[in-house]
C-alpha cells in the first residue's frame, strides 16, 4: 500500500499541484527582477526601454493570477475529495465494526470524528499543508535571486528569516497537546449536549433545569478556556515571527543603502531586493504559522488513522449449525464486572426462552454468542465449529434488539428492506400494523409502540434460520403482544431464542426451553 504524504491525498494528485506551485512562485520571482529594470531605466530616462518592460510586467502579472486560479481551484477540490475519503474511512470503519461492546463510546467518538475533526482539517491541516508547499517553492527561489544579487546580503537575510522556523521547531509539541486538549474538550460537550437533549423530558419532569444550566455552563466555559490557551499560544509565539520578520528587513534596508553609498548596487537592484526580501519575510512568517498549525493537527490525524476492531464482511466465514449450538465456560466482562455462566445449549429448530432479572447478563450473553462481543474465556460453538473472530453466525440469524431505533427510511423497508412487498408480505404485516403506517414514508411520525411492532415484523419476517429476541414486547400493549406471540409460536422449522421477563403463562408452556440465568450466572468484580 502506497503511502501519501499529505493524508488522504493521491502523490499523482500532490505532484500536479507542485508543478503549478512551481510555475507560479517563479513567475513572482521574476516579476522583482522587471520592477528594479523598470526602474532603474526611470533613472536612466530609458522611457522607450521602460515602457516595453511595464508591457511585459503586465502579462507577467497577468500570467500569475491565472496560475493563482487555478492553483486554488486544484487545492479546493484535493480538500474536498480528502475530506470526503476521510468521512468515508469513518463510515466504513463503524459499518465494519467486529465487536461491539462499548459501543456508546464508539459511536461518540465517531461522531466528534464526523462532525468536529474531519472538517476542522481543511483550513488546520490541508490548506495549510498546500501554502506551506507553495511558501518553500518561494523562499527557495527568493533566496537563490538574494545570493544572486549579493552572497553577504542573501547569507545574512536567509539566515534571519529562518528565525521563526527554529521556534516552531521547538514549540511544535507544546502546541499540538494544546490543540488535542481542546478538540478532546469539544467531544465531552458533544457528549453532554447529545444526553441533555436525550433527557430533555426528565429535567422538567424532575425540575433539574438548574442543575444542567450551571453544568451547560461550566463545559462552554471548559471549552472557552481551552480555546484560548491554545489560540492565544500560537498567537504569542506569531508575535515573536513578526519581530524576527521585521528585524531582518531592517538589516536589510540598512546594508541596501550601504552597498549604494558604496556604489556596489544600483538603485534599481535596491527595489529588486526590497521586494525579494518582502517576497522572503511573509512568505517565512506564514511557513511557520502554517507549519504550528500542521503541527497541531498531528494528534488528530492519529485519531483518524486509529480504527477499532474491525473486520471485513468478505473476510467472514457463515457459521450455521444443524443440531445445537454450545456456550461452554463463557466468560465476559462488562464495567469492571466479570460475569462466569455455566454451560448452555440451544437446539435446532427449537424455543428457547431466556429469562433472569433485568442486568443480569442477558443482552451481553446474545451478542457474545452471535459474535458481536468478545469473549474473556470459554468456547462458543456451532456443532463442532468453534466460533472465532473470523466467524459470522449473523449471516443465518437474525437478531432484534431492545432499542426502538429504526432506519432513515420508509415503514416498509424498515420491515423487508425493500420498498415493495408482495400480497403474502402486505397480508402478515397487517396483523400487526394499519394500512396507514403501513405506507408512511417518514419514520418520525411513529410513536414507540408502533417502532416496535416494525422491528417484530422485521424478525419475524426474516428468512434466516435462527430467530433472536431481546424483550420483544416491550413498549406493547397486551392484545399486540399477544398477536406477536401467537405469531412467533406458528413459525416452524426455525430455531427460536427469547429473552424476556413478561411472558404470558399460556405461551411459556408452548417453549421447548426455559433458561433461567438466576442459576446460570456468577457475577464478580473484575480486579
Amino acid at each position: 500500500m502506497k503511502i501519501s504524504l499529505i493524508m488522504s491525498v493521491r502523490n499523482k494528485s500532490l505532484l500536479v499541484l507542485l508543478i503549478i506551485l512551481l510555475s507560479s512562485t517563479l513567475t513572482g520571482t521574476f516579476i522583482q527582477f522587471l520592477k528594479g529594470d523598470i526602474f532603474q531605466n526611470a533613472i536612466e530616462l530609458k522611457f522607450s526601454h521602460m515602457s516595453l518592460f511595464i508591457i511585459f510586467l503586465g502579462l507577467t502579472i497577468l500570467f500569475e493570477v491565472l496560475l493563482y486560479y487555478i492553483e486554488w481551484l486544484y487545492e479546493n477540490k484535493l480538500i474536498k475529495e480528502a475530506l470526503a475519503k476521510q468521512k468515508i474511512s469513518v463510515g466504513k470503519t463503524l459499518l465494519n465494526l467486529k465487536y461491539y461492546k462499548d459501543i456508546e463510546n464508539i459511536k461518540e467518538n465517531n461522531l466528534n470524528k464526523l462532525t468536529n475533526i474531519i472538517d476542522s482539517l481543511e483550513y488546520s491541516y490541508y490548506k495549510a499543508f498546500f501554502d506551506v508547499l507553495y511558501l518553500l517553492f518561494r523562499v527557495l527561489f527568493v533566496s537563490v535571486a538574494l545570493l544572486y544579487i549579493n552572497i553577504y546580503v542573501g547569507l545574512i537575510v536567509v539566515l534571519m528569516m529562518f528565525l521563526p522556523l527554529l521556534i516552531t521547531k521547538l514549540f511544535k509539541n507544546k502546541l499540538a497537546h494544546l490543540e488535542e486538549k481542546l478538540y478532546e474538550q469539544k467531544g465531552v460537550n458533544l457528549k453532554f449536549y447529545k444526553n441533555l437533549m436525550d433527557n430533555l423530558k426528565y429535567i422538567k419532569v424532575f425540575e433539574l433545569r438548574n442543575h444542567f444550566y450551571r453544568k451547560f455552563i461550566s463545559n462552554v466555559e471548559e471549552e472557552k478556556k481551552d480555546w484560548a490557551t491554545s489560540k492565544n499560544y500560537q498567537v504569542t509565539l506569531n508575535a515573536a515571527y513578526s519581530l524576527s520578520s521585521y528585524l531582518s528587513h531592517f538589516i536589510v534596508l540598512t546594508i541596501a543603502i550601504y552597498l549604494v553609498y558604496k556604489n556596489a548596487i544600483n538603485p534599481g537592484t535596491v527595489i529588486t531586493l526590497l521586494g525579494l526580501v518582502d517576497q522572503l519575510s511573509m512568505p517565512i512568517l506564514s511557513l511557520s504559522r502554517n507549519i504550528n498549525s500542521i503541527n497541531s493537527t498531528k494528534k488528530l490525524r492519529n485519531q483518524l488513522l486509529s480504527n477499532h476492531n474491525t473486520i471485513d464482511d468478505s473476510e467472514l466465514e457463515t457459521i450455521n449449525f444443524k443440531d445445537q449450538i454450545l456456550a461452554n465456560g463463557l466468560k465476559l466482562n462488562i464495567k469492571n464486572y466479570n460475569l462466569i455462566y455455566k454451560n448452555v445449549e440451544f437446539h435446532k429448530n427449537k424455543k428457547h426462552l431466556i429469562v433472569g432479572r433485568s442486568g443480569i447478563g442477558k443482552s451481553i450473553f446474545i451478542d457474545a454468542l452471535l459474535g458481536l462481543s468478545p469473549i474473556e474465556a470459554g468456547v462458543i460453538q456451532y456443532d463442532d465449529k468453534q466460533l472465532n473472530e473470523h466467524g459470522n453466525p449473523l449471516k443465518k440469524t437474525s437478531y432484534i434488539m431492545t432499542e426502538n431505533i429504526l432506519f432513515d427510511e420508509t415503514v416498509l423497508y424498515n420491515i423487508i428492506f425493500s420498498n415493495n412487498a408482495d400480497e403474502i408480505q402486505y397480508a402478515f404485516i397487517k396483523k400487526l400494523l394499519p394500512d396507514n403506517i403501513i405506507f408512511e414514508k417518514s419514520i418520525d411520525k411513529l410513536s414507540s409502540g408502533e417502532k416496535r411492532r416494525v422491528l417484530l415484523l422485521r424478525g419475524l419476517m426474516s428468512d434466516k434460520e435462527t430467530l433472536v429476541f431481546d424483550e420483544p414486547t416491550s413498549n406493547l400493549d397486551e392484545s399486540t403482544s399477544q398477536v406477536f406471540w401467537d405469531l412467533l409460536m406458528n413459525i416452524k422449522n426455525k430455531t427460536v431464542i427469547i429473552i424476556s421477563h413478561n411472558t404470558p403463562q399460556d405461551i411459556l408452556k408452548k417453549f421447548d426451553y426455559i433458561i433461567d440465568f438466576s442459576n446460570y450466572i456468577e457475577r464478580n468484580r473484575d480486579i
